[in-house]
């Protein structure tokens, strides 16, 4: 035989055993029920969406994907449910009713909260403890909730003058997580580019689109995969490169958990390079700005910061070894700079971390963290919304009467 018959047999052979091994490979995933991530297709401009309940969008960046639904399960455990109008909520009518007090919320992860049943939403416990509130007791209470993963204060105001306005709020609230949302307003500090910032043009904060012309696999070394440049069609139909997906995708989450944990103890420090001033000025400008523009339509702004795991941990000595190990001296810097803006340019701040640090420290609960997840850490639990539900109910009872 031949040398080239030789090597056309030789290669015959090893693609036929790489064929079949994929084969057996496929069945016994399927068989094991072992799964991974499919890349799902994605309509508009763009294909990054951070679940599957979101989707692109031009202007925001992703947003909720209407009439999404299914089982989140990955901290926490909930079922999904987006409405044609892409909140995670009831359906509004657009012409709010006479009698209504009509809040709109905007935030992140926290206020979206897939881990947690919609009914034991902050969101939801807020519309249920206002109903206690005596100058709102003639009144139907309607808190709308536009919380969306991931979102910073940039896509939060863009939301707020694409879509909340046509819901006519008698007042809105902003929900600002002191974990990440600094980072999230500067493209130099956050990984995910694939969103709109704010950035100085002659002194001047004006929105930055350049995402729109960001190629996905450039968009954040942290999210995209190897798999995710293959076809759709190749992507899922095959169990082996959906688990290939679902593992480059963990170890790239823990690559990002290490990152975030490096800038994390900046949150809480005065920032003393350019960079993290910046982020600072252009948080702080667009609060500034998004209070004014809802001042401007005669209804009422209120600022929640929602505080980071570390700052109510119930155990002091665990909070102290962080500050010491991080070089923290004040652990509510941040609040407290936020709660001097609201003072100097005249809205309400709630700050949520000192009294959720009294309350788990006096009784010994973690407000953050789920049984199945790291304890007291990430999202709020059930019992970390019914606190803020009833703080922000609070909070806003005392506001009315003004």
């Amino acid at each position: 035989m031949g040398k080239r018959k030789t090597w056309i047999l030789n290669l015959g052979l090893t693609l036929g055993s790489v064929l079949f091994g994929v084969f057996i490979g496929e069945i016994g995933l399927r068989l094991a029920e072992i799964e991974g991530l499919k890349k799902l297709p994605q309509p508009g401009h763009g294909n990054f969406s951070p679940s599957f309940y979101t989707t692109s969008h031009p202007d925001l960046g992703w947003v909720n994907r209407p009439g999404a639904e299914g089982w989140w399960r990955q901290e926490g455990e909930a079922y999904i449910e987006i409405n044609i109008d892409g909140l995670r909520d009831q359906i509004y009518s657009k012409n709010k009713p006479k009698d209504a007090v009509r809040i709109a919320v905007l935030g992140d992860s926290f206020t979206l909260a897939v881990q947690v049943a919609v009914e034991e939403n902050y969101s939801s416990v807020l519309e249920k403890e206002l109903q206690n509130c005596a100058d709102l007791k003639d009144k139907k209470i309607e808190v709308m909730n536009f919380g969306v993963d991931g979102y910073g204060t940039a896509q939060e105001l863009l939301m707020l003058r694409e879509k909340v306005w046509d819901y006519h709020p008698d007042i809105v609230i902003l929900s600002f997580f002191i974990g990440n949302d600094i980072i999230d307003n500067s493209a130099q500090l956050e990984s995910n580019h694939y969103r709109p910032f704010f950035v100085y043009k002659n002194g001047e904060l004006v929105p930055d689109y350049s995402f729109r012309k960001l190629s996905l696999e450039h968009s954040d070394r942290y999210w995209i995969t190897m798999v995710d440049r293959l076809p759709s069609g190749l992507v899922n139909r095959s169990r082996i490169l959906q688990v290939a997906k679902k593992a480059e995708r963990d170890l790239k989450q823990k690559n990002l958990l290490q990152h975030l944990n490096k800038l994390n103890a900046k949150n809480f420090r005065e920032p003393t390079d350019p960079v993290w001033e910046e982020a600072w000025n252009i948080t702080e400008d667009l609060i500034t700005i998004m209070n004014q523009e809802v001042q401007e339509k005669n209804a009422q702004f209120l600022l929640v910061t929602i505080g980071d795991p570390m700052q109510v941990h119930p155990n002091p000595a665990f909070r102290q070894s962080f500050m010491k190990t991080a070089k923290i001296e004040d652990f509510f810097y941040p609040d407290k700079r936020l709660k001097a803006l609201g003072d100097r340019v005249g809205f309400p701040v709630l700050n949520l971390a000192e009294p959720f640090q009294s309350y788990s420290e006096e009784n010994n609960v973690c407000l953050h963290g789920f049984e199945a997840a790291v304890p007291c850490a990430g999202h709020w639990n059930p019992d970390g919304h019914e606190f803020a539900g009833k703080l922000i109910a609070n909070q806003l009872c005392q506001q009315v009467k003004k």
